[in-house]
């Protein structure tokens, strides 16, 4: 199993950095989940614990544990504080690691972000423990249910923030252990993002929250604010009985899939299992149905949505959601679009249906839906340049602030055209990807106008003409196939996007140096680990 692998070179990365001479696997569930290589003791069973004798002290301790199991007092001096099972053995791990050792554990989703998880974590605390690392793992590690655990790094190191990530593939976990030992950070998720704080409540929602505070620097008009904060009023219902029509209101699914509406009318299922909010006159219900409809809305409803079988959204975790509120008139701007476009796919399906049999009409209708098409095109790659910025690099998504400027010295340096072209060949030999040039690391569109100004005396023809020169002497030509570029103005700055297909055949810059791209790193091969790439990858 895939996730499985990754899991376990993210914990034989762990091992190998910490030079580990004594680790401890306990494997108590039932199948087991957890692997690590080279393990000095792998304890199973309920009773782990007394088969350990009282002295010993481990480097590293994996804790492979019983997920969703009932609650139990922590511990005998502890008879009030009443926590999951899992946590309890956690707490009795701690009794046998290092003084400098780590414990790595297998939880629940959100890990500690739920109510008794502060409490936990303050009683850890007082014992000389600390949270410093949670990680995502990727789906179908466990078999028998559909929660997507994590793992929690807990240690006596004392920390300034949380380090989160997610593990995405067996290179990238082994960095993701290596980073966070040697407490470095990129940025991203896929190498690891430094929170303020301890608090943690599932990553669905730290990433909501990092898409939002983006979005409000994208557009200032946008504020962030909590659900229960704008709402007027938060209904719900008995078993049986059905909601009264409510002025400005939306209902939100409680049980099973995600959805929304803001008719009473349409809402599919029963109403016990629906919540309904009435808004203030301030916002409007069909701009917030729009805006839970759109991926990053999906995110803040996954975001508090819990359950290893069937999803459930409790009514006090409505009061939490985030939304991203901008002026009424913009909400008007938003709604109006919403509704041509629905009319839009409405006058189209009845256009399909008639040019079958009206033939001589095909040419007319074509010329228009080729200027609708650029049209909605532009505006569709504008939209995607924001949304890539919000989400941040990661495998396929890197950012350049400009083409061969260094904006700090204000002069063309050959090094900086250099990165930009070793990213678009490491695409090309990995999985392709998206390179925006006029991005900063942060994701603030800085745009390439100012480069096209002093270097292209204000021609973006001149300046595509540069970088296509380039493209095909550093390049080649023969990729032309798997390159897309072109310029796309946001907010009325210029972005050169070039999207990159994985290419069927190897890339080597300059004819000589091959480039990978790693998590979100773009890495030079050599050697044997060049020859085993190239063999498995192109055949």
């Amino acid at each position: 199993m895939r996730a499985a692998e990754i899991v376990k070179t993210f914990l034989d990365g762990m091992r190998n950095t910490l030079h580990a001479q004594r680790t401890l696997l306990v494997s108590a569930a039932h199948p087991s989940n957890l692997e690590l290589s080279l393990s000095t003791a792998t304890m199973k069973g309920s009773d782990w614990s007394g088969q350990i004798d009282q002295g010993e002290r481990y480097d590293l301790i994996v804790l492979d544990l019983p997920l969703g199991m009932g609650k139990s007092p922590l511990a005998p001096d502890q008879p009030s504080v009443k926590v999951r099972r899992n946590w309890i053995d956690l707490w009795t791990a701690l009794d046998f690691l290092d003084v400098s050792g780590h414990c790595i554990a297998l939880v629940e989703p959100p890990a500690f972000g739920v109510p008794e998880g502060p409490r936990f974590l303050e009683l850890l605390g007082n014992r000389g423990f600390h949270l410093n690392g949670v990680f995502n793992i990727p789906p179908g590690l466990l078999k028998t249910t559909n929660i997507r655990p994590v793992l929690v790094a807990i240690s006596q190191e004392r920390r300034n923030g949380l380090f989160v990530a997610e593990l995405k593939d067996e290179e990238q976990a082994g960095r993701v252990a290596t980073a966070f030992l040697d407490g470095k950070h990129g940025g991203s998720f896929s190498e690891g993002v430094q929170l303020d704080g301890k608090e943690f409540d599932g990553f669905e929602s730290v990433k909501a929250k990092v898409q939002l505070n983006r979005l409000s620097t994208q557009y200032k008009e946008f504020k962030t604010k909590k659900l229960g904060e704008i709402a007027k009023s938060l209904n719900t219902v008995k078993s049986g009985d059905s909601f009264l029509e409510a002025n400005n209101s939306i209902y939100i699914q409680l049980v099973g899939s995600l959805k929304v509406w803001d008719k009473l009318e349409d809402v599919g299922v029963k109403h016990h299992n629906v919540i309904q909010i009435t808004l203030p006159e301030s916002v409007k219900k069909e701009y917030l149905v729009a805006f839970f409809r759109s991926d990053l809305g999906l995110l803040t409803l996954r975001s508090v949505t819990r359950g290893a079988v069937i999803q459930r959204i409790n009514k006090a975790d409505i009061f939490q959601i985030a939304i991203a509120v901008p002026s009424f008139a913009e909400q008007e701007e938003i709604v109006w679009a919403h509704k041509k476009l629905d009319s839009l796919m409405v006058e189209i399906e009845e256009l399909k249906k008639e040019l079958a049999v009206n033939p001589k009409n095909s040419t007319i209708v074509a010329d228009q839906l080729d200027g609708m098409l650029e049209l909605i095109g532009g505006l569709t790659d504008s939209d995607r340049v924001k949304n890539l910025t919000r989400e941040g690099e990661s495998a396929t998504v890197e950012f350049k602030e400009s083409l061969s400027v260094d904006v700090r010295k204000g002069s063309r340096e050959r090094y900086i055209e250099d990165l930009v072209f070793k990213t678009i060949a490491a695409f090309l030999n990995t999985k392709g990807g998206a390179l925006l040039v006029g991005v900063n690391d942060s994701g603030v569109v800085a745009g390439i106008d100012e480069e096209v100004h002093k270097f292209h005396k204000g021609s973006i023809d001149k300046f595509m003409l540069h970088f296509k020169n380039g493209l095909k002497s550093r390049v080649g030509e023969q990729f032309y196939p798997s390159i897309n570029q072109r310029v796309v103005r946001v907010d009325g700055k210029s972005v050169l996007v070039v999207d990159c297909d994985a290419s069927p055949k190897a890339c080597w810059l300059d004819q000589r140096e091959f480039f990978v791209r790693t998590n979100p790193a773009t890495d030079k091969l050599e050697g044997p680990k060049l020859v085993e790439y190239v063999k498995e990858r192109f055949g």
